[in-house]
């Protein structure tokens, strides 16, 4: 009777212990994602829980079935940079700045510029795709780099960052402030007055040379600060006429284009290119002005020359082809390309503009060839579908969609993935027929 007792008690504590397990295990993350939301659904951000599922394919706002082969993986590439961006950005406005996926921890750091360029490229995806949530995060993005702004002291009508120089560029904020907001689908009339705001900021650094003052007090700016911060300031200026359109602001682009010709023979360097050809793209489409349009193709025929064109017999370099070397000391250097290529791919889209607008066929088709070798390169640094399928389902989304650094660097960034896309939508926009 006892021994039967004891059996009895050992059998009712396995079957405890074994029912105490599996409820246990039924509280676990199930290993598969969640069905994607239904479009125009929107998802709480990455700061507040875990990755959202991988989203559907995007419908795009306007009829894009002709697309070639290689066009219609420049849309897809191009959806699903923007579908990562709108999930890297947090609650409180902010994009997280950056991941490191072999060590599944956010990347330390964070600069302002980079999150005002990403906001830039959410709108532009926005208005491009017709995607609402896009729009929604962008703005929410926009607003939270606005609170760290102010109207001036003595002039109201005059607006930048609150951040001190030593942390971020006033001039070059401010310009990526401004395409930011005129970036988006239909930019509400109190952004667009702080936008005219930045934009009075922007005309007040200007110099009787034609020199934008990078900095209020009488510091002389670096090649690399000129190169950055210049460009930008004077693309957003004639973007912004789209919305509130001023004569003062393309006079000024005009003044500014021979003083930063000057500069570009005496400091060639492949930063200064993609920004100076978006803006005298811009003033050109504009005016019809010829000097815009032989600044723009000077550099682009310089930055054509720097790409890797032809592929290499050499296993090693084969995926060099479409990227582009570097330029040091007033030389290229063959170093391997990175996702900084991508930056070169945004100026050959807009020598694309140009080149058509003046009816030059075969610059036309010498930067189109040249913009498409480079978008495929750019593919090639992307985290898809069949590249994450060695990662546990819950934690591709962290990953799907972003560009990372380079073949030899997995990490990501934000800006990596901004530059990326804003290239595949200028040339979807504005080169493809």
């Amino acid at each position: 009777m006892r021994i039967r007792l004891v059996c009895f008690l050992v059998l009712l504590v396995g079957f405890a212990l074994t029912l105490s397990l599996t409820r246990g295990q039924d509280r676990s993350p199930p290993p598969s994602p969640s069905p994607s939301p239904a479009p125009g659904a929107v998802s709480t951000p990455p700061a507040a829980r875990a990755p959202a599922p991988l989203a559907k394919p995007l419908v795009p706002a306007r009829d894009l079935t002709r697309l070639s082969e290689l066009q219609k993986q420049m849309l897809v590439s191009a959806q699903q940079g923007a579908e990562w961006l709108h999930r890297m950005n947090g609650v409180k406005g902010r994009f997280l700045y950056g991941y490191l996926p072999a060590l599944k921890v956010e990347m330390e750091g964070d600069h302002y510029l980079r999150q005002a360029g990403a906001a830039c490229a959410l709108a532009r995806a926005a208005r491009f795709l017709g995607e609402e949530r896009y729009a929604v995060r962008a703005a929410q993005a926009i607003l939270a780099l606005l609170d760290d702004t102010a109207t001036g002291p003595t002039d109201s009508k005059v607006r930048c960052t609150v951040l001190p120089p030593g942390a971020v560029n006033r001039v070059g904020a401010a310009g990526m402030l401004v395409l930011a907001i005129n970036e988006l689908p239909a930019p509400q009339a109190d952004l667009l007055d702080k936008s005219e705001q930045l934009c009075n900021y922007l005309r007040s650094q200007a110099r009787p040379d034609g020199a934008l003052a990078l900095y209020e007090s009488a510091d002389v700016p670096t090649d690399d600060e000129v190169s950055e911060h210049a460009g930008v300031a004077l693309y957003a200026l004639m973007v912004s006429q789209k919305h509130r359109p001023a004569t003062w602001k393309t006079d000024l682009v005009r003044k500014a284009l021979p003083y930063y010709r000057t500069w570009w023979r005496a400091h060639k360097n492949m930063a200064f290119v993609p920004w100076q050809t978006a803006a005298y793209a811009e003033a050109y489409l504009k005016t019809n002005e010829k000097p815009f349009a032989e600044f723009v193709t000077e550099m682009n025929d310089w930055l054509c020359g720097l790409q890797y064109a032809e592929i290499d017999r050499d296993l090693r370099r084969v995926l060099w082809h479409g990227g582009f070397m570097s330029f040091q000391d007033g030389r290229a250097t063959e170093t391997a390309p990175d996702v900084g290529s991508a930056a070169c791919a945004e100026a050959l889209a807009q020598a694309c503009r140009v080149a058509r607008a003046t009816g030059d066929v075969t610059r036309h088709q010498r930067y189109s060839v040249s913009l498409e070798r480079c978008l495929q390169f750019l593919a090639t640094l992307q985290f898809t579908d069949a590249n994450t399928n060695h990662f546990a389902n819950w934690y591709r989304p962290r990953l799907h969609g972003a560009f990372y650094a380079s073949h030899k660097d997995g990490n990501l960034r934000i800006d990596n993935t901004q530059h990326a896309v804003s290239a595949m939508l200028v040339y979807l926009e504005h080169v493809v027929p």
